[in-house]
């Protein structure tokens, strides 16, 4: 049980702090990836290499066909996708 307010804790920390985003848009042509935070009303655009942008492509669509969103762990700072 207290591992269980220990992970309740550190998700909750991990998304106030603005890391996750939701994949929203996939721009293949253009190698662009558009991320969403609704919770803090922020949009971002990122530009990948053209095999992450396929990994990403590939992850969407799947996550589409399963009725899921799909979210990304993404530094602001730094402008990159984490994970």
């Amino acid at each position: 049980m207290n591992m269980q307010k220990q992970y309740n804790s550190e998700a909750i920390e991990e998304c106030s702090s603005g890391d996750l985003y939701m994949i929203e848009e996939i721009d293949s042509e253009n190698n662009k990836v558009v991320l969403s935070n609704y919770l803090f009303n922020k949009k971002r655009t990122v530009i990948l290499t053209d095999k992450q942008i396929e990994m990403y492509a590939m992850a969407f669509d799947s996550a589409i066909e399963k009725n899921m969103y799909l979210f990304v762990e993404f530094n602001e700072r730094e402008g990159v996708i984490i994970g």
